[in-house]
């Protein structure tokens, strides 16, 4: 029997078991009644923006090419002579992988082949095959997916925005890292990301379904230790990450590119000081209130703005943030972007200097709300409020309290972020 601290929130129905194993693995079990389909994610808290770190091997301090977290991702998946996804597919199992700003996770999904899952995902990800001759092809097969993002004028506009924004953190490069970054990732740069963020003390294992917590945790364990000997006794270690300091001034106020593209791209963003905690959650939900709010379909701007052909879809407004990191970002497409550019700027002065709408305030409040239990029977929403908890450090099922006690002051301290000397503009033109 594990000994097991408790999560649990009544509103969604829904229990969460966490339990540190001895070599310092958090492991999470969300209890998901009556569900057929059952989810387990093996991760790391290592992605694109942490490059600076010190080898928990040589206690030396070193700093690697951009992009290697996300190389690590590709090369995990591949067995010798083997393909991950071909591995999973062949027990009838659907399985991926994704690489973040600050996070990496390995995840399957399955009806009734979990135990074999469970093997099989805890094999790839302890089981590093790094060569000098696999890493060249992966470097050739990643500079291909690097080349087609610098097709995508979405993509181009948002890392554009960041570019724009940042002066010296990393999360204006690309999480892939660029072609010349990913020229100089060896085989030994590899093993020493993976054996120091793939350390058990800096990953956390999930699963999400109908599943007993002790049987699991003990599933989880007994093949861990396959690949860990010394797994009763080992020493839990610390990664040591450094980030260098970010001024609060933004790089330049406007970036422009142009490209092949069909219509052109509008990307607003204001730097905001980094946030800690539970003000993570506030500011992401404050972000679709005022979304809702001042730019959806149900507003006067867009139908404004629809009727007059300069919009198709709604101006999209999101919150990004870390305690190293944050903004708002505003993003939208238009046949004329530089028009609808002057009419944003100018309805956000004037949202920023009126008052708050208390009715339509209470009203998207409620509907948040009741979207918020309505979405808890998604697996999908559950096993990423787990993964925001750990990786942003917040609290687990504090969504919902934060939610009801959002006042129209806030809104209006939201709106308030919306500073001129922190703005910067990205615009994708057509050629």
């Amino acid at each position: 029997m594990h000994n097991f601290e408790i999560i649990e929130n009544k509103i969604l129905d829904e229990i969460t078991y966490k339990t540190t194993l001895k070599n310092g693995l958090d492991v999470y079990i969300c209890k998901k009644k009556g569900y057929q389909k059952k989810v387990g994610m093996f991760g790391t808290k290592y992605g694109s923006i942490i490059n600076d770190f010190v080898d928990i091997n040589s206690g030396k301090r070193i700093k690697v090419p951009d992009g290697v977290a996300h190389f690590l991702e590709h090369k995990l998946f591949e067995q010798e002579g083997a393909n991950a996804l071909d591995l999973f597919s062949k027990i009838g199992v659907s399985s991926n992988a994704y690489t973040s700003f600050d996070h990496t996770v390995y995840y399957f999904e399955t009806i009734d082949k979990f135990n074999e899952a469970i093997e099989l995902l805890i094999k790839l990800v302890k089981t590093p095959y790094f060569t000098k001759e696999n890493v060249d092809k992966e470097q050739g097969i990643i500079a291909q997916e690097i080349s087609m993002y610098d097709d995508d004028p979405s993509y181009i506009a948002y890392f554009n925005t960041l570019k724009a924004m940042y002066i010296n953190h990393p999360i204006s490069i690309d999480i892939a890292g660029t072609v010349e970054s990913i020229s100089h990732i060896t085989e030994d740069i590899l093993y020493t990301c993976y054996n120091t963020f793939y350390n058990p003390s800096n990953m956390f294992f999930v699963v999400v379904g109908d599943v007993d917590e002790n049987e699991t945790v003990e599933l989880i364990e007994k093949n861990i230790k396959l690949y860990e000997p010394d797994f009763d006794s080992k020493t839990v270690k610390e990664v040591e990450k450094y980030i260098s300091p970010e001024p609060e001034d933004v790089k330049t106020h406007e970036i422009e590119q142009k490209l092949d593209i069909y219509m052109p791209q509008l990307g607003i963003g204001y730097k905001l000081l980094p946030i800690n905690g539970d003000r993570l959650i506030k500011m992401e939900i404050l972000a679709d209130i005022v979304y809702e709010m001042y730019f959806s379909k149900i507003t006067n701007f867009y139908q404004k703005e629809y009727n007059s052909g300069l919009l198709i879809e709604p101006v999209i407004v999101e919150f990004e943030g870390s305690s190293s990191f944050a903004h708002i970002l505003l993003s939208a497409i238009s046949p004329n972007i530089d028009t609808l550019k002057e009419h944003i700027l100018d309805y956000i002065e004037m949202i920023k200097n009126s008052e708050i709408d208390l009715e339509l305030f209470e009203t998207i409040k409620k509907k948040k709300i009741g979207e918020n239990i309505l979405v808890s029977e998604s697996i999908t929403i559950s096993y990423r409020r787990i993964i925001e908890s750990i990786v942003d450090d917040t609290t687990l099922y504090a969504h919902n309290d934060i939610l009801k006690n959002i006042t129209p002051q806030d809104v209006k301290e939201f709106l308030n972020n919306f500073e001129s000397d922190k703005q910067v503009i990205s615009v994708i033109r057509q050629k």
